[in-house]
């Protein structure tokens, strides 16, 4: 991508956070658009990120606000779930939510070795196709795991009713839901 765009000083690399062994202060930069909150293990990954990182340097982090505040996660739950309880991941278990409480962040942050943890709320109305068939099979597709273990007449019937959601949500933009997200930004010490 970046020799495509012509940005020489730009590089991309594909690896575990938690371990991967990040060349010491070596970077100005970290970024995560939606893939921090997947972590197995938050302290080990920041700090390891911290140690590559130059003091100074900045982790700039997109995250999602708790499923409250966003009204896609409820509405799939809510269509998927085809009348049953659904547990709810433990606190910080990896997931969606596991960086929405702003607390938590400072603290997992700050124990890495970062200063100045700022958290910016966003709200947009987030895209999910062009049209609600589109939309119903990239989030059904997605989440195909809620559905497995149901009968074929309950899987469907959760399908249409996704559907159905999907429906109500349709724009002249595509298929938006509202949605919320943290803008997560610190400096290295």
């Amino acid at each position: 991508m970046a020799d495509k765009e012509h940005v020489a000083n730009a590089t991309f690399l594909q690896a575990d956070a938690q371990v991967h062994p990040f060349p010491d202060q070596g970077f100005d930069i970290a970024i995560s658009r939606y893939g921090a909150m997947f972590f197995g293990d938050p302290p080990a990954a920041f700090t390891n990120i911290a140690r590559g990182m130059r003091p100074g340097g900045r982790p700039i982090l997109l995250t999602w606000q708790p499923p409250e505040s966003n009204e896609w996660q409820s509405a799939f739950r809510t269509a998927l779930a085809a009348g049953r309880e659904l547990p709810t991941p433990p606190p910080g278990a990896p997931g969606p939510a596991s960086l929405s409480d702003p607390d938590r962040v400072r603290r997992l942050l700050t124990s890495a070795g970062f200063v100045d943890v700022r958290l910016q709320g966003l709200s947009q109305p987030v895209y999910f196709g062009p049209d609600p068939d589109d939309a119903c099979r990239f989030v059904s597709g997605q989440l195909a795991w809620m559905v497995r273990d149901l009968d074929v007449d309950t899987s469907g019937r959760a399908i249409d009713s996704l559907q159905a959601s999907m429906a109500d949500h349709q724009s002249d933009r595509g298929v938006l839901y509202d949605s919320s997200a943290w803008l997560i930004e610190a400096r290295r010490s």
